[in-house]
């Protein structure tokens, strides 16, 4: 099952699965579109970021985020090539929005599959992006990675987000928390467990975390959540709100001392154009 995030909060959908001829005919009919979500800082109100996101505008069942459809695991090679060229996407955005509105940097950021980890030419695959976009500036793109990484031994986790770091740009863990609030713990022993995860992240080059929202319900009491918060500005890590769908949520967010939020409540994922119309904003 796939969690979908609405106006009503979240719900679980079944994927559908798809082979690959099924996949490239999408792409072939350009049903596979890039779309940009504002993050915002919660001190200024203003977008400091955007998330890249693959969407499919699937003409019998609407707009599927990447988790509403399944690809068999002999098929998965396309995904592969199309996740990458998302990344292309955002490096070309990235550097087209600094250019063209310097007083307002925006990073854009964007998720990295495990093959494309695995890859060892992955720091020149990346350098290449950034140059041939004319991106001066690597902290322009981030990348997000999945929390199994850090819940790999260290060493090889090490090595994977240093070398992204060693790079320039930017590295965030998506959806921390998704693992442990399945399972049955209680609210405190997850509010230990995320302390005693960010008290072990001194050796890991992070720059950022964005908590589960399932996780961060779970915490239940606002004392609870700021422990967790605090431990991650202790290991110097900047910690994101997600799917923020009301006021209520975002108030939460501000008191407990989230630095960034992203959630339907702020924006929605928006085509380039709005983007631009939101830089250009006052």
């Amino acid at each position: 099952m796939a969690a979908r995030i609405g106006r009503r909060g979240v719900h679980l959908v079944q994927p559908t699965v798809v082979a690959e001829s099924e996949l490239q005919r999408a792409l072939d009919c350009g049903e596979l579109i890039r779309l940009y979500q504002p993050v915002i800082d919660l001190a200024s109100g203003v977008p400091v970021q955007v998330e890249a996101l693959l969407r499919w505008d699937h003409p019998g069942r609407g707009l599927l985020g990447p988790g509403e459809f399944l690809v068999d695991e002999d098929d998965s090679t396309l995904l592969v090539r199309i996740g990458w060229s998302v990344v292309i996407e955002a490096a070309r955005r990235s550097g087209a929005w600094r250019r063209t509105f310097p007083d307002r940097p925006i990073t854009v950021t964007v998720n990295l599959f495990d093959d494309h980890l695995d890859r060892r030419d992955l720091p020149s695959r990346i350098e290449h992006l950034l140059h041939d976009n004319e991106v001066s500036d690597p902290h322009a793109l981030a990348f997000e990675v999945g929390e199994h990484h850090l819940l790999a031994p260290r060493r090889r986790t090490r090595d994977r987000l240093t070398i992204l770091r060693n790079v320039g740009v930017d590295v965030i863990v998506d959806d921390l928390g998704a693992a442990v609030t399945a399972t049955d713990v209680a609210p405190d022993e997850l509010r230990d467990w995320a302390i005693e995860f960010f008290s072990g992240l001194r050796s890991i080059p992070l720059d950022a975390v964005k908590l589960d929202p399932h996780f961060v319900r779970r915490l239940e009491t606002d004392e609870r959540l700021r422990a967790v918060v605090e431990a991650a500005h202790t290991a110097d890590v900047v910690v994101v709100a997600l799917a923020v769908e009301d006021e209520a949520m975002a108030g939460r967010a501000r008191r407990v001392g989230f630095d960034l939020a992203q959630g339907f409540f702020f924006a929605r994922p928006e085509r380039p154009a709005r983007i631009d119309e939101l830089l250009v904003a006052p």
